[in-house]
């Protein structure tokens, strides 16, 4: 982000406690999501009462909003530890100001000046005196670190999820996965097989009508990623049903059931649904694919989405691969099994999860998604095929639930990823045997979020 832009946040010379029109809705949002609201939903409302901020204001404050979440610890740190060497303390300050020192924070990290800063919240920078010449000199004391906590802070992330990813991968490629997540997830869309449409023709019509950059992605066949944000629910395409916004990762676990024409397969942890659209289309709208979930509200969006994607053979049901409906079981030629996780290989997608994430889940977690794999089989024909899958990073609810679980089933054996996805696999971080594997996140922008995925077929 450039200085210009953090320039635009605010009118030089805006006074408090009006602190300008882009200035004080970030302070707003900001507030809100570190009181635990969920960023995009802030960021609706903030945008929704916002009449009089344009597309490229409100994209402003957007962006700028998630630099701050990203970089909340490394925001404390220098915060915190310019604080101790003025003899104060974060504890002693009032929630407001709290939040709008780490605002400052934030742009002198960037590379504000002392007067830039003033210009932005004079009564802020003045409310410590020597405290932003001394961030902006970067005249802080040293304090000593283990490796492993001075990568947490520099990549702003939780402890014990750094301490985990170590464990298992060593501290270089732990690191490269941090870099990965502290970056901005790209804009990536499948194009619908539905419609009738290549993944050409789309991406050049986005080309012209949107004087976009717009690329294939790089395993997916049906993936677009675009260069800028943008409105896409405004576009032709996506109101005609053509495009939907969906990772390339998320792409891939779909394509891994190697769901076929004429085929039943149920999507066993549905939520909203994309990957449910995208099973219909690689079926040809023939055969049934089931959605199951227990939240009745997304599967009303789902049910809007599959009217506008052309879905015809998609069945919505209410209910969860723990409590398997009856008519479900020993039905269905492949399982899909998107379990509920920690989320933490979305965290660039979704960068205020890192700060609700809670080590005491993991283990809840992977209980859960052991009970989904046992309905999961049971719902399976004999010779069907099982696809378990996260946007996890974390052993324990990857591998682990795996090995506990398809290894402890005598229903199950494991199958090679190639036989669905072909040369795809090969391009993927496979275990040892094939039957399962990591996709991203990174390493670079463009590329998809951190997933896993598990093949089995049911003897």
């Amino acid at each position: 982000m450039s200085r210009e832009d953090l320039t635009d946040a605010q009118p030089r010379g805006a006074k408090d406690p009006r602190l300008g029109r882009l200035h004080d809705r970030i302070l707003s949002a900001y507030a809100e999501i570190i009181a635990g609201t969920p960023a995009d939903r802030v960021l609706r409302n903030v945008f929704k009462k916002a009449r009089d901020l344009g597309p490229k204001e409100r994209s402003l404050v957007s962006d700028i909003v998630y630099a701050l979440i990203r970089s909340q610890r490394t925001i404390d740190d220098r915060l915190d530890r310019a604080l101790k060497a003025e003899g104060k303390r974060r504890e002693i300050l009032d929630e407001p100001i709290i939040t709008r020192l780490r605002v400052l924070t934030y742009y002198a990290i960037q590379g504000a000046t002392v007067e830039e800063l003033t210009s932005r919240d004079s009564y802020a920078v003045k409310r410590i005196p020597k405290l932003f010449p001394r961030i902006t000199a970067n005249k802080l004391p040293q304090v000593k670190r283990t490796p492993l906590e001075n990568l947490a802070i520099t990549y702003s992330l939780p402890d014990f999820f750094v301490a985990r990813l170590a464990e298992r991968l060593g501290l270089a490629r732990t690191e490269e996965v941090a870099g990965a997540l502290l970056g901005r997830a790209p804009i990536t869309l499948r194009v619908n097989r539905l419609r009738g449409k290549s993944r050409e023709e789309v991406t050049q019509e986005i080309r012209d009508t949107h004087q976009m950059d717009a690329v294939a992605t790089k395993l997916s066949p049906d993936g677009i990623i675009l260069s800028d944000h943008s409105d896409l629910a405004s576009w032709p395409l996506f109101e005609q049903g053509v495009i939907e916004p969906q990772d390339e990762g998320s792409q891939l676990l779909a394509l891994a059931l190697g769901a076929g024409p004429k085929e039943t397969v149920l999507d066993g942890c549905a939520g909203a649904g994309g990957k449910t659209l995208a099973l219909a289309a690689m079926m040809q709208n023939t055969g049934r694919v089931v959605a199951l979930d227990p939240d009745p509200k997304k599967l009303e969006e789902l049910r809007k989405r599959a009217r506008r994607a052309g879905v015809t053979n998609m069945e919505a049901i209410e209910g969860s691969l723990e409590a398997l409906p009856e008519k479900l079981r020993g039905t269905c030629d492949r399982v899909l099994v998107d379990a509920p996780c920690t989320g933490s290989g979305a965290y660039r997608r979704h960068p205020d999860a890192r700060w609700r994430a809670n080590e005491r889940e993991v283990p809840e977690y992977a209980a859960k998604q052991q009970r989904l794999i046992a309905g999961a089989a049971g719902a399976l024909k004999n010779g069907g095929v099982l696809a378990y899958a996260t946007c996890s990073l974390l052993h324990e609810e990857n591998e682990d639930v795996v090995d506990s679980t398809i290894g402890g089933d005598a229903r199950l054996f494991p199958m090679r990823l190639e036989e669905t996805i072909g040369a795809i696999a090969r391009a993927l971080e496979l275990g040892p045997h094939g039957d399962r594997a990591r996709i991203g996140p990174g390493p670079s922008d463009a590329d998809p979020d951190g997933f896993f995925v598990a093949l089995a077929r049911r003897q």
